[in-house]
């Protein structure tokens, strides 16, 4: 499960990633917890389809890996919301340039 779980969260994490030059630094943790999951688990399934198999031989369905990943990814996002609401509130400040 937990290998299942950082597979597609870090699938979740890169496309969220990505989507910060399109959006701003606020909308990633949201991307990352509505769309992340999904975005995460195409990769997965277009990656690593054979491993679910193994999850299948072990008593994990794939509703059940996908629910469990999604509900962790949810309760996630809003302490990684606030992480980056600090941090742009820091940039704003100017806390955190050089200059």
């Amino acid at each position: 499960m937990w290998k299942f779980y950082r597979d597609v969260t870090l699938f979740a994490l890169l496309f969220s990633v990505v989507t910060i030059p399109f959006g701003s630094l606020l909308t990633a943790p949201i991307v990352f917890g509505v769309l992340g999951t999904p975005v995460g688990l195409l990769a997965y399934i277009y990656f690593q389809k054979a491993e679910f198999y193994g999850y299948y031989n072990l008593g994990y369905t794939r509703y059940r890996l996908v629910t469990k990943t999604w509900l962790i990814n949810l309760c996630a996002t809003p302490a990684l919301l606030l992480i980056t609401l600090m941090i742009s509130k820091l940039l704003t400040l100017g806390a955190l340039t050089n200059s």
